[in-house]
């Protein structure tokens, strides 16, 4: 199943994903001018994902677009040149997709700020090869845990019995 078809039938339950007042959101499609194209690609299907508190948070295009802006504006050492961050993961991890080949990768925000505060690069490796495969096979698909994983993993065990998000995926059988 595509990604398209995996949001159309993901939307009309976001109503029930709510824990403690939080509501899950997932963003309506947008054109969006100004981004790379794999990002371009990716908010054609939805503008926005955030679930659970900063569980998993894909910022909105404009967001995005302000990311860009600043990219290479400020007098910080870039230790990701290229990169360009369109989500969180865990609360402390950020997407990040390269502007030229689109592929994704996953930064420690930890190491991220010591590279910068070292003037160091940042060696990363890709985790997907667009946002759209990465979205289809980890927010939406059979990766999702690994991409948990990948992240520190849940905090407590009681973090992962009541991921709303993943027992919505696991329940639409994606996951």
């Amino acid at each position: 199943m595509e990604l398209a078809a995996k949001v159309a039938l993901v939307r009309p339950r976001m109503g029930e994903l709510e824990r403690n007042g939080w509501a899950h959101e997932l963003g309506e499609p947008v054109e969006t001018e100004g981004l790379p194209p794999a990002l371009a690609d990716l908010y054609r299907h939805f503008d926005g994902l955030s679930t659970r508190m900063g569980l998993i948070d894909v910022l909105p295009a404009e967001d995005v677009l302000a990311e860009l802006d600043k990219k290479g504006a400020g007098d910080l050492h870039d230790p990701v040149p290229g990169l360009v961050q369109f989500g969180n993961v865990c609360y402390s991890f950020a997407l990040c997709a390269d502007t030229a080949t689109g592929a994704v990768h996953l930064l420690d925000a930890d190491a991220l700020i010591e590279a910068v505060e070292q003037g160091a690069p940042l060696p990363t490796e890709p985790i997907a090869p667009n946002p759209v495969a990465f979205a289809d096979a980890f927010l939406f698909g059979p990766r999702y845990r690994e991409l948990i994983d990948l992240a520190g993993g849940y905090q407590t065990p009681e973090d992962e019995e009541e991921d709303e998000w993943r027992l919505l995926i696991e329940a639409l059988g994606f996951a």
